[in-house]
């Protein structure tokens, strides 16, 4: 299911409004969700807090930001699947803006004192 998905996604046949291109940055972005994801899953290798938790509230933000994107699991504007979107570094460049780029950890504090963001508290 997942091949035909991306095999049609790479020739520009989804229902994305602005469908994602094959580029060498897009590509690396996938590269990393990939191997974020992996990570999590592996048991003793886990991501830095901070990293975790910015992943957890980029999809919160989905959820509550564009809740058609969370429901078909694709980014409706540009057809990424959202739980490898959420885990690169790359902000949301669609509107709705649903999240920023990924932050180093004091940036983060920041940008959580700043938000009120207390869901690690």
């Amino acid at each position: 299911m997942k091949i035909k998905y991306y095999w049609n996604l790479i020739r520009g046949k989804t229902e994305a409004k602005n469908p994602a291109k094959l580029t060498f940055r897009n590509t690396l972005a996938v590269i990393q969700a990939f191997f974020r994801r992996k990570r999590r899953n592996l048991g003793g290798f886990d991501l830095p807090s901070h990293i975790y938790e910015q992943i957890i509230y980029r999809r919160i933000q989905v959820i509550n930001k564009s809740p058609k994107c969370w429901l078909s699991g694709n980014c409706i504007q540009c057809g990424c699947e959202i739980l490898g979107k959420t885990m690169e570094d790359r902000g949301c460049e669609n509107s709705p803006y649903c999240y920023p780029e990924m932050m180093k950890e004091d940036e983060w504090e920041k940008y959580k004192k700043s938000n009120k963001i207390k869901l690690f508290e």
